[in-house]
């Protein structure tokens, strides 16, 4: 593979921007109050016209005087979700907000589970993704956002797409009582749901019962007790000698709002000592049986399906969408999804592979300990001010894009160990691909290269949706992302980064292109200068607004790494090479013709997935070595592009560095966009 590269070589940048939001108070619904409505507001959604001025935050880009960089959402006050408030005294703890861990805190247990990973049974049990990776014998072809195949029921209103998807397990334990809470990532209706807790409570398969009263469709060995919640109700059974049933009804709590469900459970009929082992496993509810629905063939109004790739695989898949207590899932690791060993074991009818000993005896001393390891690669989650229609809530795999409508929102952090020293990091972007996912770089040389070997954070926003292209909801994704990391961590606002590839390269081209005073440095991989396909002479598929090389004169202050493939399928070398080298012929200016530093690299035996397979840029190290931004360069260049605004979600293009309140005072169409700029210097 030969690599003739033309070079011009780049300094820095950054500044500041202003705002914040408030958060609104939402009415609770309980279980028995009254026929809730079809649809609540989790959330009222919080704009900027609401905006009044913040104290400066740590880990954020600061300024003297004037607007500070990028959009005011950056800079608004995180919320209080109602998602992750305790809403009655008995549970007191702070939420952990990273996934696939637990924690012990002052007699509360918490478990955090993934988001999004409610697929069930992996029916077709695929062994191969389309790279040939496997882990154990599961599908776990990054390209899609889950290995489990199980369809939720076509009723949105009810099910939301993502009824059974738990978000968090808790205990805590009382003098005469013990507490436990499931949150739900969606919750429409109180009776959409139905949970187990199975409690094996001596450790031994060989005692108590293999089935459950309320069967889901798989074994649990070894339970002597169960705790069902389905909403608008929930028992106690404790199972005897020769089949034998005690069943203690138990008043529940369901609220619509926080998508919480409460129950306590009397000493006298459930008092757990030591160490337990406990399977929590969550389905869909089924009112004729007071059981779990099973998935049929196909998915109708009422029934979930279990059919991949238009065939049946399992004539007889469990009920089962959601275990908990999953800590050994491969994603921090891989590019796979989160439901990977988790879809096999529910396949295999092995829910109890998930068995998780609690250890009651801390919880009644009150011992403090989390397993949330302080280095490398996590999945945090973050409460988003944009719940997005129709319901605010839920998961819909039929649009392309937003996917993911709920508050919730994750994302991938990879943290250095020289975070340990606590000194503030760099913040290096990692934007993925279309149709990846937040976890396309876990366990990649790529993120090794640009942030443990440069002591950088190195964040994944998932963008709402595999295929975003980093506009409207996924843009404000991107800075919501950013605003809860410079909370949670110690970041150095004054050096940044921002990397991707392909649709991530587009990415890194736009953020770069709209808001160049917060990066220093741009390392992109295959990456479209426009959405999808881009070549020179005709628009963008995805839109002419969407080209960046129409705004290519804002990165002025940002020097370039540009990798390309001459024999790309995906984004056709001339839509890059006029990027760089310009188009004459198209009359389009490139970072050549601009004067602007650069560095432009054709690997000519390359097509789309060369690089990325490859993982390897050692280049990008000493490139990406000095982020620091320039936040008050003397020479400013920055055009706006109105059409690519979106108000809705508090983003408008209309500053940079000591340039503010800038509008475009033309008309516009789509096929040639208004357009404003402005060129100033500054001899202050």
């Amino acid at each position: 593979m030969s690599c003739p590269s033309i070079c011009k070589w780049a300094v820095l940048m950054l500044t500041a921007g202003l705002a914040a939001c408030g958060s609104s108070t939402p009415e609770v619904l309980r279980a028995g109050a009254g026929s809730p409505p079809a649809m609540l507001p989790k959330l009222a959604s919080c704009r900027a016209a609401d905006a009044v001025p913040l104290p400066v935050q740590a880990g954020l880009p600061t300024v003297s005087s004037g607007v500070r960089p990028g959009p005011a959402l950056l800079y608004a006050a995180a919320i209080s979700h109602p998602q992750l408030l305790n809403h009655h005294p008995r549970f007191v703890a702070s939420p952990i907000l990273v996934q696939g861990h637990e924690a012990y805190v002052n007699g509360e247990y918490l478990y955090q589970d993934f988001l999004y990973d409610d697929y069930g049974s992996d029916v077709s049990n695929d062994d191969l993704n389309e790279t040939g990776i496997t882990v154990g014998n599961s599908d776990v072809n990054g390209l899609e956002p889950r290995v489990g195949d199980i369809d939720y029921p076509t009723n949105f209103a009810r099910y939301g797409g993502n009824a059974a998807d738990l978000v968090e397990f808790r205990i805590a334990a009382g003098a005469s009582d013990t507490a436990y809470r499931i949150s739900l990532n969606t919750l429409l209706e109180t009776d959409s749901t139905i949970t187990a807790i199975a409690f094996d409570m001596d450790r031994s398969a060989a005692t108590g019962v293999s089935s459950l009263s309320r069967d889901p469709g798989a074994p649990f060995p070894g339970t002597d007790e169960v705790i069902y919640l389905w909403g608008s109700g929930a028992e106690h059974v404790k199972f005897g000698a020769g089949g034998a049933m005690a069943v203690t009804p138990l008043a529940i709590t369901t609220d619509l709002v926080a998508n919480q469900q409460w129950v306590f459970v009397p000493k006298t009929a459930h008092n757990p000592m030591g160490d337990v082992a406990i399977t929590v496993a969550v389905g869909l509810y089924d009112a004729a049986t007071g059981g779990w629905l099973r998935p049929a063939s196909a998915p109708t109004a009422t029934q979930p399906g279990a059919v991949k790739d238009g065939r049946i695989f399992d004539p007889n898949p469990a009920g089962i969408f959601n275990l908990g207590f999953r800590f050994d899932e491969p994603v921090t690791g891989q590019n796979t999804p989160p439901d990977t060993l988790q879809s096999e074991f529910i396949r295999s009818k092995q829910p109890t592979r998930y068995q998780h000993v609690i250890r009651f005896g801390d919880l009644a001393t009150g011992v403090n300990r989390s397993t949330v390891p302080a280095s490398g690669t996590i999945l945090p989650i973050y409460a988003s001010r944009f719940p997005l229609p129709p319901v605010g809530e839920g998961r819909d795999l039929a649009q392309n894009d937003p996917v993911y409508l709920g508050a919730l929102q994750p994302y991938t952090l990879y943290i250095p160990s020289t975070a340990a020293l606590g000194t503030p990091a760099p913040l290096h972007w990692a934007f993925h691909s279309n149709g990846q996912n937040h976890w396309q770089y876990n366990g990649s040389q790529y993120v090794q290269q640009i942030g443990e070997a440069l002591g950088a954070l190195v964040p994944t926003p998932l963008g709402r949706g595999p295929r975003n292209w980093y506009d409207e909801s996924a843009e404000a994704d991107t800075f919501e992302v950013w605003a809860d990391i410079a909370r949670r961590w110690s970041v150095d606002a004054n050096r940044s980064a921002s990397t991707g590839y392909s649709m991530g390269g587009f990415a890194t081209y736009r953020y770069a292109s709209f808001y160049p005073d917060l990066f220093g440095k741009a390392f992109t991989q295959v990456g479209p200068p426009g959405e999808l396909i881009w070549v020179p002479g005709a628009a963008p598929t995805g839109g002419a607004s969407t080209l960046t090389n129409l705004i290519l004169e804002n990165v002025r202050n940002i020097p370039f790494l540009n990798l390309n493939a001459v024999e790309d399928e995906l984004v056709p070398y001339p839509g890059p090479l006029a990027q760089n080298l310009g188009d004459p012929v198209n009359g389009i200016d490139g970072l050549e013709q601009l004067g602007y530093r650069y560095r432009f690299q054709s690997y000519t035996d390359a097509e789309h997935y060369t690089l990325f397979l490859l993982d390897n840029f050692p280049m990008a190290t000493p490139f990406l070595e000095d982020s620091q931004v320039d936040r008050n360069p003397y020479h400013l260049t920055y055009s706006v592009l109105p059409s690519e605004d979106t108000p809705q979600f508090d983003i408008v293009h209309d500053h940079a560095y000591w340039a503010s309140g800038l509008k475009a005072v033309a008309a516009g169409t789509p096929e040639a966009p208004l357009k404003g700029s402005i060129d100033a210097f500054s001899h202050a």
